[in-house]
């Protein structure tokens, strides 16, 4: 019997419009599932850590992360993330994102956070990390935001990758398959 076949999903990338919106929550009637498994096989293809529901088109507060460093990696979807408090000092690390393929950029960011969020299955939920999925979790409810993680620099810094980001738009009209 032959595999399921994964969907396939087109990332959006810098300079769609989507990227930058506020997304609205979930009602606690709405079925994300099939969103959730979109997001995990398009995060999973890109060798990703992180996805929010903006980069693939839907402007619902939901994320999948996936913390590498456990024992056992499992991505989590998460709906309706808040970020109840930020543990610890700031500290830098690097981060990349599916929507700026090959941009890497060093990011202060608090050690750690404490999440609130509503599991697939309706449960009400509470993660607490000070590792490298807090990074995570922050980049990603930051997307839901209309955030990226270039908002994060400073403007001259910004100003330095503009041929970089420009590079990374998509010329109107251009198809992906």
């Amino acid at each position: 019997m032959a595999a399921a076949a994964q969907p396939t999903v087109d990332l959006l990338l810098f300079g769609e419009p989507d990227l930058r919106r506020r997304c609205r929550d979930v009602a606690a009637d709405e079925d994300v599932a099939p969103l959730a498994r979109t997001m995990i096989a398009g995060m999973e293809a890109q060798s990703g850590v992180g996805l929010a529901a903006p980069q693939v088109g839907d402007l619902r507060r939901v994320i999948v992360v996936t913390d590498p460093v456990a024992a056992r990696p499992r991505p989590r979807v998460m709906v309706n993330p808040v970020i109840e408090e930020v543990l610890g000092p700031l500290e830098v690390g690097e981060e990349g994102c599916l929507s700026f393929p090959d941009l890497y950029l060093k990011l202060a960011r608090p050690r750690g956070v404490v999440a609130r969020y509503r599991g697939l299955d309706g449960k009400q939920q509470v993660l607490r990390d000070e590792g490298f999925l807090a990074r995570v979790i922050q980049h990603e409810v930051d997307h839901l935001d209309g955030i990226l993680f270039i908002d994060h620099l400073p403007r001259w810094r910004r100003w330095l990758l503009g041929w970089r980001l420009s590079r990374l738009r998509r010329p109107v009209g251009e198809v992906v398959a």
